[in-house]
C-alpha cells in the first residue's frame, strides 16, 4: 500500500491513508500517536497550536515515558506536566508551554503578553503558576516576563518604547483598569489617558461611536483623553505636549 501511494509514512508505525491533509492537525495527531499514550503537544508544537509560532517541520511533544523520535518528531520526557484536551488533541496548557519554552531558553516576553491579550490565559493564572513552580527551570524567566508592562499589540510596544526615550516624561501604566474600562496608556497622577488607535481597529463608524462614549465617560470623571492613531500621529508635537503635561 505504501508502494501504491495509499499509505504515507508519518512516523515509525504511524501512516496516513489516502491523500495527505495540509492541515497541521493531521501532523499533530500523527506525532501524538507516535509518542504514545499520555503524550501532548509541547514547547514549539504547543506554541504553534496556540497560534504563537508558525508550524515547524519538527514537531515537539512531551511524553510520560521515554520514546524515540525521528527526523520530524522530537519527544521530551517529563513525569509532571499540565495538559488540556483541545480539538481532539492533548496539548500542554498555555502556562506549561511558556514554562517549558523558557526552560529551553526561548524568548517568551512577547508571547506571554500576547497570550494574555488574546484571552488564551489570564495574567493572574500565569502569576499563580509561576509562584507555584518557583525554583523550576524557566520559572524565573516567566516571572520576569510577567513583571514587564502588559502590552496587547506591537503598536503599544512601539509607543511604550518611544515614551521611555522621552527625557522628563514618566512611563505610563499600560492597559490599566479604570472602573469597567481598560485604557491603553494611563498616567494616574496626571489624570491623563492616551488611547492608541489604528485605522483597521478603530476606523469603523460603530467603533468611532463606541470610542466617543468611552471618552465622554472618562472625561466626566476628570480624566483627559487623547487618541493617537498609528497611521498619522506626529511624534514631535506629541512629545512636546507630553512634556508640557507631565514634565
Amino acid at each position: 500500500m505504501v508502494e501504491r501511494g495509499l499509505l504515507h509514512r508519518m512516523h515509525r508505525g504511524v501512516h496516513a491513508f489516502g491523500a495527505l491533509s495540509p492541515a497541521p492537525e493531521s501532523r499533530w495527531a500523527a506525532a501524538l500517536l507516535a509518542a504514545g499514550k499520555g503524550s501532548a503537544l509541547s514547547r514549539t508544537g504547543a506554541a504553534a497550536f496556540y497560534g504563537q509560532l508558525v508550524v515547524r517541520e519538527v514537531i515537539e511533544v512531551t511524553a510520560p515515558t521515554q520514546r524515540r523520535g525521528d527526523a520530524r518528531l522530537k519527544v521530551h520526557t517529563a513525569k509532571r506536566f499540565e495538559v488540556v484536551p483541545k480539538k481532539g488533541l492533548l496539548v500542554t496548557t498555555p502556562v506549561q508551554t511558556l514554562l517549558d519554552l523558557a526552560a529551553a531558553n526561548w524568548p517568551i516576553d512577547r508571547m506571554t503578553h500576547e497570550m494574555a491579550a488574546s484571552g488564551i490565559v489570564s495574567l493572574d493564572a500565569l502569576r499563580t503558576f509561576a509562584r507555584n513552580r518557583r525554583g523550576e527551570p524557566g520559572a524565573r524567566a516567566l516571572a520576569k516576563a510577567l513583571d514587564l508592562p502588559h502590552t496587547r499589540s506591537e503598536w503599544e510596544r512601539r509607543f511604550l518604547r518611544w515614551v521611555r526615550r522621552l527625557e522628563g516624561v514618566p512611563s505610563p501604566e499600560m492597559n490599566d483598569s479604570i472602573a469597567h474600562l481598560t485604557v491603553d496608556c494611563h498616567w494616574p497622577d496626571h489624570n491623563l489617558v492616551i488611547e492608541l488607535d489604528t485605522e483597521q481597529t478603530h476606523g469603523s463608524a460603530w467603533k468611532k461611536r463606541d470610542d466617543a462614549e468611552r471618552d465622554t465617560w472618562l472625561e466626566s470623571r476628570g480624566i483627559e483623553v487623547e487618541r493617537v492613531c498609528r497611521e498619522d500621529w506626529d511624534p514631535v508635537s506629541l512629545a512636546a505636549d507630553l512634556r508640557r503635561r507631565l514634565g
